[in-house]
């Protein structure tokens, strides 16, 4: 006798009378299947999370991709396509903004805002086509005329309704404008500088304003030093002190006047300018060259 056949009627002998339950085998069975099942579940959950994980990755949103809760509590992916750019020029910027937002793009405004202004250019062109959310840039212009405070033409002559056809020989625009600086009707100011001037200071500085701003305005300068010249058949305040001058300051070279009922213009030179040039006599040629251009 082998060791294996000593082996297996020990087996025998130690499962002797034991009986098998009439059930043991579909037991058996089921449990293999709960197994076989618990696995291709656990199976399944690993696949849709790695469906879960690479999907967003696939989809060009411009954004991450949005989720929410279902009925059943699971989280499921919501897909943003790609969208075609409207056409919104010539649009008033609240319809534009709207637009944009309607087909899921964001409005970026540039230049001076405008309350009722209209879009003169889009960036990306319309019929461009981009991801969802995507940025488009918008530059705009005002719906009808009225007083600009910065220089339309890129020199800054033109601004608050005049136009300057004048100024000393070197003098450049300073880039900077402002409004509503007398009164209470509309006024803007502006200032041109030679090359090279400190930020802030100025050669020549001129102030225009309209309505009830132009009263107040023409009658601001002290009767002190003050000259009457003709410009353009109407009087002018021409002063070698200026408001400054009267008031114990610098004397700074200034001239005032009406070019219409309803829009007064002021022009004044920097008193260290002033000492380089001949004050008065340039102050009546800037007086004389500007123009109303509404």
């Amino acid at each position: 006798m082998t060791i294996e056949d000593d082996l297996a009627n020990a087996m025998a002998a130690h499962v002797s009378g034991v009986e098998a339950a009439p059930n043991l085998g579909s037991t058996v069975r089921r449990r293999h299947r709960a197994h076989v099942i618990r696995l291709r579940v656990a199976g399944a959950a690993l696949v849709t999370a790695a469906v879960a994980v690479a999907l967003p990755a696939m989809v060009n949103f411009g954004e991450p991709a949005n989720t929410s809760k279902t009925a059943t509590g699971q989280d499921h992916v919501v897909i943003r396509n790609n969208v075609t750019v409207p056409d919104v020029t010539g649009r008033r910027i609240t319809e534009a903004v709207q637009a944009l937002r309607d087909v899921g793009l964001k409005a970026v405004l540039s230049g001076r805002e405008v309350r009722d202004g209209k879009v003169i250019t889009q960036e990306p062109a319309a019929g461009t086509v981009v991801a969802w959310g995507s940025p488009i840039k918008l530059a705009q212009l005002p719906s009808a005329p009225r007083p600009q405070a910065l220089g339309d033409l890129g020199d800054g002559r033109e601004f608050g309704g005049i136009r300057l056809t004048y100024l000393p020989a070197g003098l450049e625009w300073g880039k900077w404008s402002k409004d509503d600086v007398i009164g209470t009707g509309k006024s803007y100011t502006t200032s041109y500088q030679k090359p090279g001037v400190p930020e802030g200071e100025y050669s020549v500085q001129v102030i225009v304003a309209h309505g009830s701003s132009a009263d107040a305005l023409y009658n601001f300068m002290p009767e002190l030093q003050v000259e009457i010249v003709d410009i353009g058949g109407r009087p002018a305040r021409l002063s070698k002190d200026g408001d400054s001058g009267a008031a114990g300051g610098p004397s700074t070279p200034t001239i005032i006047w009406k070019l219409r009922d309803d829009v007064a213009v002021e022009v004044f030179i920097s008193p260290g300018y002033a000492k380089e040039i001949d004050g008065l006599s340039e102050l009546k040629k800037i007086a004389e060259g500007i123009r109303a251009i509404m």
